[in-house]
């Protein structure tokens, strides 16, 4: 089965015009073709670099970016959802706006890590992001300044009429007990219900 494999390796490795090549990258990439030739579009390869870029804002540290929930899997980087308070938030990002730029470059047929790598940057750059969105003719531009961002997991509050709301933003390190601290401190208020919202919750940890 792995012999057409080999005999391309071996004649990379005897034929190609710059050598040395680099066995990691080859090595990366021919996992990525077999994940990519299962047809799935839920299913891809993250090396290291990617994978902990994509993963940061589930450890509830602070990142330097636009604050914002993304799905970096489709053919353009989405937004799942903006964080309450953040940079994206305030410039009027929306769940589903699609990126087809980032500072004027066309991000068509760039993968959504390497996407979010431009998108990410310095507190106090600016970014400027080309936007399609549902329901809209044409692609817009969104200049937004980066800012530090504290990743919320869970929000909560007592509503009119007491009522009690939770919202969870995502699935991360901090969730569990976030909304544990959450339900006591509501819960000893002695609501009549509860709300819990999740509303553009793009998923995190399984």
């Amino acid at each position: 089965l792995f012999k057409p494999f080999w005999e391309a390796w071996g004649i990379i490795h005897d034929q190609y015009v710059d050598q040395p090549v680099d066995d990691l990258q080859l090595m990366r990439g021919a996992i990525d073709g077999m994940l990519s030739a299962l047809g799935d579009e839920h299913t891809s390869y993250m090396d290291p670099d990617s994978f902990k870029t994509a993963n940061e804002h589930l450890e509830g540290k602070e990142y330097e970016g636009i604050g914002a929930w993304v799905d970096i899997t489709g053919d353009y980087l989405k937004i799942i959802s903006p964080m309450p308070g953040s940079p994206a938030e305030k410039a009027g990002l929306k769940t589903g706006d699609v990126i087809l730029k980032v500072d004027q470059e066309d991000m068509t047929g760039v993968a959504g890590d390497l996407v979010l790598k431009k998108v990410l940057g310095p507190a106090g750059s600016k970014v400027t992001l080309t936007i399609m969105r549902k329901g809209t003719d044409e692609p817009f531009d969104v200049t937004i300044q980066r800012a530090k961002i504290l990743t919320p997991q869970t929000e909560s509050k007592m509503l009119d009429n007491n009522v009690a709301y939770i919202r969870l933003y995502t699935y991360g390190d901090l969730t569990a007990s976030e909304l544990r601290k959450g339900l006591k401190e509501l819960l000893a208020k002695k609501p009549v219900g509860l709300v819990l919202d999740l509303r553009g919750n793009g998923g995190g940890y399984l």
